[in-house]
């Protein structure tokens, strides 16, 4: 019934073996310890999420030092007090020294497990939240490495870009993406294809142990969206994939892996990387506009 032990302190030791044997007896777990310093002591060993103890504990430290020692090494830890010293002052200080709850001598020991319940409910709460904050904070740690995975990726594709811009061509753009897109993904094959006259394609760059085909693909102006494609023979995971800026398609993407696999086009990391190579082979495409434009005047 309960999940874990209460720590009950009090100098009088009949009490104490008293109200020990009847909260066991009622399903309770119980450790006690005659002083505060020995209940320090116990505490330095384990977590207890209740401690039950007296206010006045002649010969050493009292009940108000043990709830500010507590309450110092961990807040986690409820205090419930007993004492037979009992006035609205002695309340409030007890509260302020921070106890969780006050019961006066003499006492019932139906009060006594109510208050303890009440203790221990407030416990188990405080330690649900505990654990919801750590697992928010262990999601928000990981979307933060997530962010910065993608940010280094970029910066790794953008380098690859620069290193293609002295090319005057679609097909070095596109060979050291692919390459980039195999060790990243651990692709089966791709192939990477440009709008051909007679809407049909180029074929520019392909990796893979099987041999690139096109025949089947839908033509570039049929391929509005991208779309799982396989053939016989051939992947049977397959995904293909159009390469588009400003509304403008230039070129596709297949990409195929030997069995079923986790990759979805539509996952951050590879959107980016799809962005990448779409802003490369854009940005050729504008180029080269401009120069024929030169070249006319």
């Amino acid at each position: 019934m309960i999940r874990e032990p209460i720590l009950l302190v009090d100098d009088e030791e009949d009490l104490r073996t008293f109200l020990k044997d009847a909260l066991t007896h009622d399903g309770y777990l119980v450790d006690d310890a005659p002083d505060a310093n020995t209940a320090l002591a116990i505490l330095a060993r384990r977590h207890y999420p209740v401690v039950l103890t007296d206010l006045n504990m002649p010969g050493g430290p009292t009940g108000f030092d043990l709830i500010s020692a507590v309450h110092a090494r961990d807040p986690r830890t409820l205090c419930v007090v007993i004492t037979g010293y009992a006035s609205l002052e002695t309340a409030i200080r007890a509260v302020k020294f921070g106890a969780y709850d006050f019961v006066q001598k003499p006492f019932r020991l139906a009060e006594i497990e109510a208050v303890l319940d009440r203790a221990l409910d407030h416990a188990v709460v405080v330690g649900q939240l505990q654990d919801y904050q750590r697992d928010l904070e262990g999601r928000v740690l990981a979307r933060v490495r997530e962010n910065r995975e993608l940010v280094e990726e970029m910066e790794r594709l953008n380098a690859l870009l620069l290193a293609s811009q002295a090319e005057a061509s679609e097909a070095p753009i596109l060979r050291a993406f692919l390459d980039h897109l195999q060790q990243r993904w651990h692709t089966g094959g791709h192939m990477a294809l440009l709008p051909a006259p007679d809407d049909a394609w180029e074929l520019v760059a392909e990796g893979g142990p099987r041999g690139p085909r096109t025949h089947g693909l839908p033509p570039p102006s049929k391929l509005d969206e991208g779309r799982e494609w396989a053939w016989e023979g051939g992947y049977p995971d397959g995904h293909l994939i159009p390469l588009r800026a400003n509304g403008i398609l230039l070129g596709a993407l297949f990409i195929g892996f030997e069995e079923r696999s986790s990759f979805h086009p539509e996952a951050p990391a590879f959107l980016l990387w799809r962005r990448q190579l779409e802003a490369a082979l854009h940005g050729l495409r504008r180029a080269r506009a401009l120069v024929d434009a030169a070249r006319v005047r």
